[in-house]
């Protein structure tokens, strides 16, 4: 049994259950503390409509966040969610962009792990 996290029609990403509350109860803490909707919309019996603009600004404040971050600790947990975020805006095709040289540098790494959630035209 897995969760599909869907935008539109297309479903861009389908964890194990427990990876998506994971996932999802970790995306409702930096929403609230960055002030920013993440886009996901209700869980529907494991079924999640994304809304791809608020989806696109929650993924870029992350991202920034992660940039400017001096903090080991937070900058290690943002390294644990921000990349499977980068990963699911490849997938849906959404406008995520570097800003800043240091994020530039955030987004070329995720691209070079090649993750697993990703198919090799997602890159």
């Amino acid at each position: 049994m897995s969760y599909t996290f869907d935008i539109s029609d297309d479903t861009i990403w389908s964890p194990a259950n427990s990876v998506a509350r994971i996932f999802l109860g970790t995306v409702k803490t930096l929403s609230e503390e960055y002030r920013v909707p993440s886009g996901f919309g209700d869980d529907l019996m494991g079924m999640v409509e994304i809304d791809p603009l608020e989806f696109t600004d929650f993924v870029q404040r992350v991202l920034a966040e992660r940039a400017q971050s001096l903090h080991l600790h937070k900058s290690m947990m943002l390294d644990g969610i921000l990349p499977i975020l980068i990963a699911m805006a490849f997938r849906g095709k959404l406008g995520v962009c570097a800003r800043t040289p240091g994020e530039s540098v955030y987004l070329e790494e995720v691209r070079a792990r090649k993750l697993p959630m990703l198919a090799a035209s997602d890159y």
